[in-house]
């Protein structure tokens, strides 16, 4: 997830982007709050921004190198979670080991600890300088939803980031009936469907709904790349799993149809923001979506 994909935490995203456009990104924080707020996506969407080189301290979702830190597969984004019931001082010297050198291929490297209150004794104790001082361009993200079980001196060393109990929602109703409509329209085989679909939407009448829509279709992509690569945690759409798995695991898809579909939505929204005719801009989208609808409506 992008990090102004991330709802219902203004403050946090806030936070972030500040630091993100000012260049001065603070090598370690701490990301606390309760479960299931998104901490982990924001970690992972601040090093989307930190990695991306097609959209600088913003990422796009859809690149190469978005696509590899997404299915976990990057060399300079990595992330820790416990191996057993805690995390050992092996893991820790993993950590140590990865922020002492440079990255390999990104800007900068961005080393994400999950669950980070179960952390030992020992392995807390083993990154207490690494978190006061790791080599130059390496970030550490500590996520955890009980910051009081980590010791006072890991707190002291790293920015505090609170994400707030929010009950996460698709939005309203109605983008989603329009979104189901473009969806269906883009999975007909006759281009008919597509330009009557295209005509329908583009009108003066309900094109004000465009946008919405489009936010929420970009959003729906991104999860199904997500969700095709094995990142479900990252799916921001939990309410429309089955949906997005219809699309993420259809009989003989090849991922590369999924970020050909998202990267058409962000040129579509591109293109109404620029006043280019709707309805023009939508049959385009709704033929690059069609490969991948199409293979979900088969499976």
């Amino acid at each position: 997830m992008l990090l102004h994909e991330l709802q219902g935490q203004t403050h946090a995203t806030g936070v972030l982007t500040r630091a993100l456009a000012s260049g001065r990104v603070p090598h370690a924080y701490l990301f606390e709050g309760p479960p299931g707020v998104g901490k982990r996506a924001a970690a992972v969407g601040l090093a989307l921004a930190l990695a991306c080189p097609t959209a600088p301290r913003v990422g796009c979702g859809i690149c190469d190198v978005c696509q590899r830190i997404l299915a976990g597969n990057h060399p300079d984004v990595r992330v820790i979670v416990p191996e057993t019931t805690m995390i050992l001082i092996e893991q820790a010297q993993q950590v140590v080991a990865l922020a002492a050198g440079r990255p390999h291929e990104a800007p900068a490297r961005v080393i994400i600890i999950d669950q980070a209150d179960r952390m030992n004794l020992a392995a807390a104790n083993c990154l207490l300088k690494t978190l006061e001082e790791p080599a130059p361009t390496n970030h550490l993200i500590l996520v955890t939803s009980a910051p009081d079980r980590l010791l006072s001196t890991i707190r002291s060393r790293t920015q505090r980031v609170r994400f707030a109990p929010v009950a996460l929602t698709d939005g309203e109703q109605a983008p989603w009936d329009m979104l189901a409509k473009l969806r269906a329209a883009a999975a007909d085989s006759s281009m008919g469907a597509s330009f009557e679909a295209a005509a329908a939407f583009g009108d003066k009448e309900s094109k004000e709904g465009l946008p919405e829509m489009l936010a929420l279709l970009g959003r729906f992509y991104r999860d199904a790349v997500a969700t095709a690569v094995g990142a479900d945690d990252l799916v921001s759409l939990p309410a429309r799993a089955a949906e997005i798995a219809s699309v993420a695991g259809a009989v003989g898809h090849d991922p590369r149809q999924l970020r050909r579909a998202c990267a058409a939505v962000i040129e579509a929204q591109g293109a109404l923001g620029a006043n280019l005719n709707a309805v023009a801009v939508l049959e385009r989208l709704l033929i690059e979506m069609g490969p991948a609808e199409r293979g979900a409506v088969r499976a």
